[in-house]
């Protein structure tokens, strides 16, 4: 049985390879999506958030490459369990049952992943499962021939078949175990690196921003140091998606549709969108639903767009429709209520801080919900559709909520010590709820001091954070604790909650360090 399993184990591993080949280079050759793709962005949807952003903090930009490893891994499985049915059956079935078990396989990947692309399928699943089923010929041919008179000249050359095809299974048994661990090694290796070469080359193809209205940082009279700027720069502006390698939008091929249930009633270039003259402007915060309680996926920027209502009259909506999706080039989409949408709330932002937006922050154009985490807020818009049936996004299908609002969180940006006491800042968001009062105490041997008020400064607008400063006692090695309170009169929650399906809620804590 151990033989059996290792020897699976083994074909199954370089029948996977023997199947990527063909499958990039029909990815290469046609453009159609990567399975491994497919399957690596499934994996980082479905990874917790605190190991995901640290994943992101330590391994940077191949952070996303080296979730490929996972999806190796997934196709090895199901190769694996194909060739071990295979190796189980009786020797003339051996053959024909690898290939079934392998279909069987390909389509519950298939509906688990959703790739549904028949070229992909079969540039990866034909030459993989024919490798799987590879060393059962020989044996298959040569066990099921039925016994039979033959001639001392037949003896002897089936004697010397059997031990030629003995010798080429033994040295394919050993070229496949000591060989292998290696080959694997560097099909592993081989295929991050793609991932990470495709994503700087699709860097280096998209260009940079261009100036797209008047934009200069704000004064920061308030900060004394210890806080961030009131807008961020953009090159410190968060970036995230759960894509292994994010689009780039060629600007002279790319439409912007607009659908009532999947039929296009206008199409929009990005020369008509950049020439509206009623742009609007505004400071608005992102806040990245991923974030853990001690990361800080969050930005302000000055965005410029415009509303939905200047794209389609909502007049010109029928009754019917019950919700309107947002869906990327890449697929990520996202719904909302038609009403909110054409809100004032709601804009469809071209540019940031001054420039166009970039490859990172979805060029041509993205939505801002600013009541919503980030991942509502759909980048590289391709369609916007207005539906007749409650629509679910690409998180919703994943079990997350269909309403997922920013809940009110704040962060400690820096600390110093004056006159013995602690002076710190932070910020405090609460999306469209805005911010009523800050909080702050610390924890100090065991013993929680009372609650005392931060100073606040006004936001930048309704849909910005607010920032603050503090000042208590608190000894190297106390932990500083901030709370919000947000419009309504509600505080932050103080102890750490489930982060599936609404978001992580909890509290604000750092350690003395100064």
């Amino acid at each position: 049985m151990t033989e059996k399993l290792e020897g699976s184990l083994r074909w199954s591993s370089l029948a996977t390879l023997a199947g990527l080949g063909p499958h990039y280079a029909w990815f290469y050759i046609t453009d159609t999506p990567l399975l491994t793709d497919r399957i690596a962005e499934w994996i980082m949807a479905r990874t917790p958030s605190r190991y995901a952003v640290w994943i992101l903090d330590h391994l940077g930009n191949w952070g996303k490459p080296s979730a490929m490893t996972g999806a190796l891994a997934a196709l090895g499985l199901a190769l694996f369990l194909a060739r071990l049915a295979g190796s189980a059956s009786p020797p003339r079935a051996r053959v024909p049952v690898t290939y079934a078990a392998g279909l069987l396989c390909a389509i519950a990947s298939s509906f688990v992943f959703q790739y549904w692309f028949l070229g992909g399928l079969v540039s990866f699943w034909v030459p993989a499962l024919s490798v799987a089923a590879l060393c059962f010929w020989p044996k298959t041919v040569l066990k099921a021939e039925k016994p039979r008179r033959i001639s001392a000249q037949q003896a002897k050359a089936r004697a010397t078949l059997k031990t030629a095809v003995s010798s080429r299974r033994a040295l394919l048994a050993n070229a496949t175990r000591y060989g292998l661990p290696l080959v694997m090694g560097g099909g592993v290796v081989a295929v991050a690196a793609e991932s990470y070469l495709r994503e700087e080359s699709l860097v280096r193809r998209a260009g940079n921003p261009v100036d797209l209205f008047p934009f200069s940082l704000p004064s920061d009279p308030f900060g004394q140091g210890l806080i961030r700027p009131p807008v961020t720069p953009l090159p410190q502006f968060y970036g995230m998606s759960k894509n292994t390698v994010d689009p780039v939008v060629d600007p002279r091929r790319w439409k912007l549709t607009i659908s009532m249930d999947g039929r296009p009633v206008r199409r929009l270039d990005y020369s008509e969108l950049l020439s509206m003259r009623d742009r609007k402007l505004r400071f608005v915060t992102l806040r990245c639903i991923s974030n853990t309680l001690k990361s800080d996926l969050m930005g302000t920027a000055e965005w410029c767009g415009v509303h939905l209502s200047q794209l389609i009259d909502p007049q010109h909506i029928p009754a019917e429709m019950v919700e309107v999706a947002f869906v990327g080039v890449e697929g990520h989409d996202d719904s909302m209520s038609i009403d909110y949408a054409f809100s004032d709330e709601c804009l469809l932002a071209l540019g940031m801080n001054g420039k166009t937006l970039s490859r990172t922050h979805g060029f041509p154009i993205r939505l801002l919900a600013p009541r919503y985490y980030g991942c509502r807020n759909v980048k590289w818009i391709g369609e916007i559709r207005f539906v007749s049936r409650p629509y679910d996004g690409t998180w919703q299908r994943l079990g997350y909520t269909r309403d997922p609002r920013i809940h009110t969180s704040s962060h400690i940006d820096r600390m110093k010590r004056v006159d013995g006491r602690v002076r710190f800042g932070g910020v405090s968001f609460a999306g469209t709820r805005s911010i009523r009062s800050v909080r702050v105490r610390a924890h100090t041997n065991g013993v929680t001091c009372a609650w005392a008020p931060a100073a606040i400064e006004a936001p930048l607008s309704p849909f910005a954070w607010t920032r603050w400063v503090a000042e208590i006692d608190a000894p190297a090695g106390s932990i500083l604790e901030a709370n919000a309170q947000d419009g309504g009169g509600a505080w932050q929650e103080l102890s750490e909650g489930n982060p599936f399906p609404t978001g992580l809620t909890g509290p604000t804590l750092a350690r003395v360090n100064v």
